[in-house]
């Protein structure tokens, strides 16, 4: 998840989008929402989704509908600002080198585990 504020829906979307590395076409099928119509969606603030398109793109993607709407989560106000830091830079890599990032912590978690056993 992205942690964003004072965005709109189409860009908290795009954000997450983005960040998820899920086009256009992928959330389509795993809403059941045309692409035509998810596309009004990101074009700005004058196409917002009802309530059931919002609740299918919030479960899409596992956020909350809230975050989608705000930029902002009941969790995100708990965050440290080294956490803070680590999603920002996170979010800058490019997918590959998010997905090292992700298989290093996994390798440095399991040993760890292996570690203090």
């Amino acid at each position: 998840m992205v942690y964003s504020s004072g965005m709109g829906f189409s860009e908290n979307l795009r954000s997450e989008l983005d960040f998820q590395g899920i086009q256009i076409k992928e959330l389509s099928q795993m809403t059941g929402i045309s692409k035509n119509t998810l596309d009004k969606y990101l074009s700005g603030p004058r196409v917002q989704p009802g309530v059931e398109n919002a609740v299918k793109i919030a479960r899409a993607l596992k956020v909350s509908v809230e975050y989608l709407v705000t930029g902002k989560t009941e969790s995100s106000k708990k965050l440290s600002a080294e956490y803070e830091q680590l999603l920002k830079k996170y979010q800058e890599l490019n997918p590959f080198n998010r997905k090292t990032v992700l298989d290093l912590m996994e390798s440095i978690s399991s040993r760890q585990g292996v570690l203090s056993n």
